[in-house]
């Protein structure tokens, strides 16, 4: 009896906590309407290189090869990635580029020769025959020959600076990037040019060279003696940074042993080579 009357009043008891509990959570429940929660910073988690931002370099003098210091070079364009793909990919770029294109040949109809029918149209048992400048005879036409046209391809420009920095990033890890106070020469004379390289010996190959030395100097601007004393050296040339930027010229960089570069054209390529 008094278990029945136990299980009435738990029964009771349950069902009142019920009603309490699902009324009590409805008015708790907020809406869209009369609250407005606060925005969450949206957090975006990146990865920190625990590398430093730059690496460093010896600066040296032109005339002396005396070191004046150590400076420190951006991290992002002379310790880029280097992508043996991405030069390749460039420097065929380039040299289509650099194709002239004016290659032709002569047709049948361009070629010196009579107009009048060689053979018999029937008779002799061969085929036939209406001109012997036809390309199966000799000193006839050329079938399907070249004719100028351009060789020129396309190239992202993405592509290109990354080329730019893959290259000057495999001449500082190939120790072939030397940096100099400022490419000033005293005279115009190339025997002074070749007196510096020499005794210098910043192209320790030179001596096992046909043509000798082989330097490309980068500057921010063309300089008269300096451009009239390498011009009549073989591999010896100079450039300017925009001239390299423009032309995303990564063919004559990895073309030359040693990429001289003062340090104001140094700043520049920072510049402009550095990806956003």
């Amino acid at each position: 009896m008094w278990t029945k009357e136990w299980k009435t009043l738990l029964l009771r008891q349950w069902r009142s906590q019920r009603h309490l509990h699902t009324r009590i959570t409805s008015e708790i429940i907020p809406t869209k309407e009369s609250i407005t929660l606060p925005i969450q910073p949206k957090v975006i988690l990146k990865a920190v290189s625990p590398l430093p931002t730059y690496i460093q370099a010896w600066i040296h003098d032109f005339e002396t090869n005396t070191p004046l210091g150590i400076i420190n070079l951006d991290r992002k364009v002379f310790g880029s990635p280097i992508r043996k793909d991405l030069l390749q990919r460039v420097i065929v770029w380039q040299r289509d580029c650099l194709r002239q294109g004016t290659h032709s040949s002569k047709n049948r109809s361009q070629v010196r020769g009579t107009t009048r029918k060689w053979a018999a149209q029937k008779g002799r048992g061969k085929a036939r025959v209406g001109t012997h400048r036809a390309p199966q005879f000799r000193g006839g036409g050329v079938a399907h020959g070249p004719k100028p046209r351009s060789h020129a391809t396309d190239l992202p420009r993405k592509v290109q600076l990354f080329g730019l920095r893959s290259a000057l990033a495999t001449k500082f890890a190939q120790n072939q990037l030397v940096i100099v106070d400022k490419l000033k020469l005293r005279t115009h004379k190339t025997r002074d040019l070749l007196s510096i390289l020499a005794s210098n010996a910043w192209d320790p190959l030179s001596a096992d060279r046909k043509q000798g030395h082989s330097v490309l100097f980068l500057s921010q601007r063309h300089m008269m003696k300096l451009d009239l004393a390498s011009r009549n050296l073989q591999r010896v040339h100079a450039l300017t940074a925009d001239e390299i930027f423009e032309a995303g010229d990564v063919y004559n960089i990895m073309g030359h042993e040693i990429l001289m570069i003062d340090h104001e054209t140094l700043r520049l390529l920072e510049e402009l080579l550095r990806p956003n």
